[in-house]
């Protein structure tokens, strides 16, 4: 077939993008492409060259029962090419909107009816010749808000990358040709319309390899192994020897899965979750990775190794089993599991639980969510708080000295996933790591290492889990505040700072306190004095709204009053009437104690405290004296 314009694309057909489809992913670097290959396309004796534009896979559709009234037009499916026809008809839809006398001897309204809809003569019923289908949650969006009609409501849930994207295409554009008089956007309009070539394939005539959908998207954002999977699935459904009612209910089920998986992932406009590592996480579950999990490389070959025709020439897992033969079964099992995870891994990353955040913040691997997304898959959230509980305890614990590797984790998901172990014997085995005995010795050997490293942050700033650890200190504060109200909570935890009281360098509002503390100390002394007064325990705290750039250097009457309206550390500090070496201690011991009581079996002596907040027998001397 040979490759015709976008006039003769857009005669006698309407497009639609079905739910299963990704939603629009392009962004100024491909809007800006086209742009620039519109505006370049030459013209040749009079004439305006033709541009190849791609190919466009399209699938024959029924109208729904409300576009029946539509007579000598048919409907199809954009199974390929929906960025590009998407972002030219955004083009086109701006163009028609500037254009009150139309382009090229064509009134506008013409145009309108030939490139974006028409109405009955009712005027209650407009059908768009593209749009989304029906039922994709950006359907509405699309009219409303990119093709301006006010008559459809849109939903609760209508923000979303997509629906992003799709505003910023809108406006991309809509600021292109305001810098343009008429007859420039008329020369656009032309091109876009006459010069842009389109080769177009319907599915079910040209279709005869996978090959056409892997290597689809000839422009723009690469396929993610999700999408490319998807098609694979549905190749190789057409390819099975099953009835034909079966493979089509199959692919129906493919494609609402997608659909599902889609919306899940995309349903935080401000954090769109990565499709390819929710297919790596759920596949490290599916089946046994070599690694704790699967990479998401090495899980775009496996998932291509199970779904393909000769499955069985592979590897199972390291069982030396082979895969299974590709079947009907197989597919809508692995479909089914696949899209009943995304919900659930949408939750991990989203939850409003805060033991999941605390959970996240001492561990945020994939590993740690593959566990997750294996125990919610099993049980509901509210039933597996003990577990929860256990495993925000053994993560401290570790973060506090390193006892177990924590990729394992992986393997307890995977083993409750294929039903060879249960939440409770799992929740055994966390338990007795919680009981694993602590040797003093080791941990205290750790902490000195703080102060040892010769560059970056010194002491306890350095410590990886102080600023949870400060978190958790401000929750046992203000219980014993007995106050019900946060100053800082979990969700502040990425924009709250740690301060130093006693500031790391520039000491001129502190000259006396520090100059006090090394007194009598040889000159090699007194360097490591210093970083230990600064940057032990009980001169760091945790500040809230971003003071630490204001708070600096100040001294101690301008810190004490600042504190008094901050977080409980600030507040715990600012109760004392000045800050040197003697608050310094009992707030390193208080926070010790602390420490004691969050590790079970946990117990220090008083030498060994010492030992841990000030790291040198001159310097502890100091402060014990």
């Amino acid at each position: 077939m040979a490759a015709i314009n976008l006039f003769e694309l857009f005669n006698g057909k309407n497009f639609r993008i079905p739910d299963y489809q990704r939603g629009y992913a392009w962004e100024e670097k491909q809007l800006q492409e086209l742009w620039d290959d519109i505006e370049e396309i030459p013209e040749e004796n009079g004439e305006l060259k033709k541009h190849y534009t791609g190919t466009i896979y399209l699938e024959e559709i029924a109208a729904n029962e409300n576009e029946k009234w539509l007579s000598a037009v048919k409907f199809y499916d954009v199974v390929d090419g929906q960025q590009r026809l998407t972002t030219i008809s955004i083009l086109i839809y701006e163009l028609l909107k500037l254009a009150d006398s139309g382009y090229n001897g064509e009134s506008t309204g013409d145009l309108k009816k030939t490139y974006l809809s028409k109405t009955n003569s009712s005027g209650n019923s407009t059908v768009y010749k593209f749009s989304y289908a029906q039922t994709d949650n950006n359907y509405n969006f699309l009219l409303r808000n990119i093709f301006e009609n006010g008559s459809f409501i849109l939903k609760d849930n209508s923000l979303n990358l997509y629906t992003k994207n799709l505003l910023f295409a809108k406006e991309f554009f809509e600021a292109k040709l305001q810098s343009l008089n008429h007859s420039q956007r008329e020369v656009i309009f032309k091109k876009l319309t006459a010069s842009l070539q389109f080769d177009i394939r319907t599915i079910e005539k040209d279709l005869d390899v996978q090959a056409v959908f892997e290597t689809m998207n000839n422009r723009g954002k690469p396929l993610s192994t999700l999408e490319k999977l998807k098609n694979r699935l549905i190749y190789l459904t057409e390819k099975l020897t099953s009835e034909k009612e079966d493979k089509k209910n199959l692919r129906n089920k493919i494609n609402d899965a997608w659909g599902k998986i889609y919306s899940c992932l995309a349903q935080n406009p401000d954090s769109i979750l990565d499709e390819d590592v929710f297919l790596s996480a759920h596949l490290s579950l599916y089946r046994k990775p070599k690694e704790a999990v699967f990479s998401e490389k090495v899980a775009e070959e496996k998932v291509f190794q199970m779904f393909c025709n000769k499955s069985e020439k592979f590897d199972k897992d390291e069982s030396g089993e082979k895969e299974p033969k590709v079947t009907y079964n197989k597919i809508e099992d692995y479909i089914i599991k696949l899209s009943e995870a995304a919900p659930i891994w949408y939750k991990i990353h989203n939850s409003n639980s805060l033991i999941l955040k605390k959970i996240l913040l001492l561990n945020s691997g994939k590993e740690l969510k593959v566990f997750l997304l294996a125990l919610l898959l099993e049980s509901n959230e509210e039933s597996l708080q003990y577990i929860f509980f256990n495993l925000e305890k053994i993560m401290f614990r570790n973060r506090t000295l390193w006892l177990f590797d924590e990729r394992t984790v992986a393997t307890w998901g995977r083993d409750i996933y294929l039903n060879e172990d249960s939440v409770d014997g799992i929740n055994k085995k966390i338990e007795a790591l919680i009981q694993t005995p602590i040797v003093n010795q080791n941990l205290i050997q750790n902490m000195n290492n703080l102060f040892t490293y010769e560059r970056g942050a010194k002491g306890f700033h350095r410590w990886g889990t102080l600023k949870y650890f400060l978190f958790a200190y401000e929750e046992m504060l203000k219980e014993q505040f007995r106050e019900s109200n946060d100053k800082v909570s979990i969700d502040d935890y990425d924009t709250t700072t740690i301060e130093h009281i006693i500031p790391q360098q520039f000491w001129d509002n502190w000259t006396t306190i520090v100059n006090d503390f090394t007194t009598g100390l040889e000159e090699d002394e007194i360097t490591m004095a210093h970083k230990v007064l600064i940057n032990t325990l009980g001169n760091l705290t945790i500040l809230k709204n971003g003071k630490n750039s204001s708070l600096g250097n100040l001294g101690w009457m301008d810190k004490q009053n600042r504190f008094s309206t901050g977080s409980y550390n600030e507040i715990d500090i600012s109760k004392n009437t000045e800050w040197t070496k003697k608050e310094i201690l009992q707030r390193g011991l208080a926070m010790l104690l602390f420490l004691e009581n969050k590790i079970d079996g946990l117990k220090f002596t008083n030498e060994e405290k010492n030992k841990i907040l000030f790291y040198q027998e001159n310097v502890i001397k100091k402060f014990t004296e």
